[in-house]
C-alpha cells in the first residue's frame, strides 16, 4: 500500500514548538490576505465611483457642446438674416453712395453683402468703388478669402 499524505488538517508535527509557529504562520498569512483582500474591494469601489463620476462629467460636457453648438448656430443665422437686411438697404441707395460705404468696411462684411445681394446691383457698387477697393473685394469673393 502506498504511503498517503496527510492533509492539512491531519498534519502530524514534530515537535509542540513546530506546530505552534506553523498555525501562526498560517493565521498570520489568512489576515494578511483578507487585510490585502479589503483593501483592493475597497479600491475597486473607490475605482467604480470615480470612474461613475467621470462618466457624469463627460455627460454634462456633451449636453454642454450641444448647447454651445446650438447658441452658434442661432448665431450664425441671425448674422445672416443682418446681411440680407443690410444688402436690401445698400441695394436701395445710389451706387456710388453705397459703393463709399462698402468700401470703408471690413472686406469679410463687405464680400457678405455683396454677395447677398443682385448681381446687377453688386456691379454698379463695385463700378464706382475705387479700383484697389474693387479689385480686393472681387478677389476675396471669387476665392472666398474673406481676409
Amino acid at each position: 500500500m502506498p504511503p498517503t499524505v496527510p492533509t492539512a488538517q491531519e498534519q502530524r508535527y514534530d515537535s509542540v514548538e513546530e506546530r505552534r509557529i506553523l498555525e501562526a504562520i498560517k493565521a498570520t498569512g489568512k489576515g494578511q490576505f483578507a487585510d490585502e483582500k479589503a483593501a483592493i474591494e475597497q479600491r475597486q469601489k473607490e475605482l467604480k465611483r470615480l470612474e461613475s463620476e467621470v462618466d457624469k462629467k463627460i455627460d454634462q460636457l456633451n449636453q454642454l457642446r450641444v448647447k454651445v453648438e446650438q447658441l452658434l448656430q442661432q448665431k450664425e443665422a441671425e448674422e445672416q438674416k443682418r446681411v440680407i437686411e443690410l444688402a436690401k438697404v445698400y441695394e436701395k441707395m445710389t451706387a456710388e453712395k453705397a459703393a463709399v460705404v462698402l468700401g470703408n468696411l471690413d472686406i469679410p462684411l463687405a464680400v457678405s453683402i455683396l454677395s447677398t445681394m443682385k448681381i446687377k446691383s453688386a456691379a454698379k457698387i463695385l463700378n464706382n468703388m475705387e479700383r484697389d477697393k474693387a479689385a480686393k473685394l472681387t478677389t476675396a469673393f471669387s476665392t472666398l478669402d474673406t481676409r
